[in-house]
Formats: structure tokens, sequence, C-alpha cells
């Protein structure tokens, strides 16, 4: 599974990451993670707070009622909440990826993302940026087991597993240069989809169309077009 030559460039070994370490400068390691569980726990209880005392009172404001649809486990005012969470969530962690990679050179040269790996030094906002992101989708994890549970139960489980793997995995060998764009690249469409959403549930159907085109205008610029050609 660990092979070498499958998983780094030529030439290169995880020899050559121990041996990065020993002369002081500062890689990713496996022992890091043990950050993302305590940062999940405080997502978790700042989603229970959040829910509680902003977004349902300003889903009420919105005429959001606290009833079930037909065929539905969760109130209009849940998912509304939920939702609201969610965008807070990704506009913020969005925000934040773009004022750290605004002044790194891999932003505007995807090449940086491998020349001369694997001798990339973590710096504290990108390793901050990798907690918070895994931090969050534990979090999701924690939470499915609490909520109410849905018809896409196990698809959003797995989705979430694969998430965590991908982002650990991609934070162990240090492919946190690509791995930040991909996050960034990520988070610029999420928010869309969710304030499309809670504009559906305050049943404000014309925006909910506006922002939902504007979602997938983004989604297809980013996703399609800069991600795999920039």
């Amino acid at each position: 599974m660990w092979n070498e030559e499958f998983w780094l460039p030529r030439n290169i070994t995880w020899k050559n990451f121990l041996e990065l370490k020993q002369k002081g400068i500062r890689l990713p390691q496996f022992n890091d993670l043990i950050y993302v569980y305590p940062l999940a726990g405080i997502l978790y209880i700042t989603r229970l707070l959040f829910e509680y005392c902003i977004a349902q009172s300003i889903g009420r404001l919105l005429g959001i009622q606290d009833i079930h649809q037909r065929n539905s486990r969760i109130s209009l005012l849940g998912k509304f909440s939920e939702s609201f969470w969610r965008f807070t969530f990704y506009l913020s962690i969005f925000i934040y990826g773009v004022i750290i990679l605004q002044n790194k050179s891999w932003t505007w040269n995807t090449q940086d993302c491998w020349l001369n790996y694997p001798n990339h030094l973590l710096t504290d906002d990108i390793f901050w940026y990798y907690m918070i992101e895994l931090a969050f989708y534990w979090s999701l994890i924690f939470l499915q087991f609490i909520d109410v549970k849905r018809k896409d139960f196990w698809q959003m489980f797995l989705h979430h597993i694969a998430t965590i793997f991908l982002l650990s995995f991609s934070y162990i060998v240090n492919f946190v240069r690509i791995g930040t764009l991909v996050l960034v690249i990520h988070d610029c469409g999420d928010y869309w989809l969710e304030s499309g959403k809670m504009a559906k549930y305050a049943r404000a159907q014309k925006i909910c169309n506006i922002l939902f085109i504007i979602f997938a205008i983004v989604w297809f610029i980013t996703r399609l077009c800069y991600y795999p050609y920039k």
C-alpha cells in the first residue's frame, strides 16, 4: 500500500521525510492529526449553539415554521438551520483560504505544487487550514449518529470517510500545496449551494433560482476549467 514508486516522485523515498525532519525542516507529521479531534468537538458544540441561538431565530423571522413536510424526517426550520451553519462555515473557511493562499506561489503557478518536493515547509496558516477542514468533516460524522437518521445516511457517511482519508493522506505525505487548492476550489462553490437551500426553505423561489445558477457557474468554472487546466 505504501509503495514508494506509486506514491512518491522518482528518487524520493520515505527516508527523505525523516532526514528533512532531522534537519529541523517542519513537515506534516502523522501525530499532528491529534489536533483534529478536540477541534471537531469544538465545531460540534459551536454548531449546536449556532443553530439554537442564531439560525433558528433568523429562520423564524423569515417565517419558516418548525413543521415536518410529508415523508421528511426533519423539520423545515431544522433544514434551514443546518444549511445556515454549513453556509457560515464554508464561507468563513473559503475567505480564510483565499487570504492565506493569495501570496503563495503555487496558487498562481501550480507547477510549484510539485517542484522541489518533498522540501515544502509547512507553515502555521496551512497547518490550521488542514486541521479545521478535517475537524469539520469529523464533526459531520459525529452529528450523523446524533441527528435524525436520513435516507442518505450511508451515502453521506461514506462521502465523509473518503474525504477524511484523502485529506489525511495528502497531509501526511506533504501534498498540502495541491491539497489547499482543492479545498479552496470546493469551498467556493459549497456556500452558494447552501445559500440556495436556505432560500428554498424560506420559500424565496426567485432568489433560490438565482443562487443555484450562480452555484452552477462557479462549480463549472472552478472544477471543470480552473482546476484541471490551470
